[in-house]
């Protein structure tokens, strides 16, 4: 289980997962291949939430997205069992 840190938009880096959301709608968790600081990141979808777009991402999916339109979210291990 996993709880949420707050937003992240800038400092994405490579190698962490993230949970992202785009327009309110928590769409994946994505760990993030390449980012160098710009308009754009390299992301690898680990898993797709329920979402009325769910049908469009698949777990291993690799694209880029630009950093902009999207909100992300530091994922933290939950101490609970």
């Amino acid at each position: 289980m996993h709880k949420l840190k707050k937003p992240l938009n800038e400092n994405l880096a490579p190698g962490n997962t993230y949970r992202v959301e785009y327009k309110g709608a928590e769409l994946y968790d994505a760990s993030v291949v390449s980012y160098d600081g710009g308009c754009w990141a390299t992301v690898k979808v680990e898993n797709v939430l329920p979402s009325p777009n769910e049908k469009i991402y698949r777990q291993g999916q690799t694209f880029d997205l630009k950093v902009a339109q999207y909100k992300f979210f530091e994922l933290e291990a939950s101490d609970k069992n």
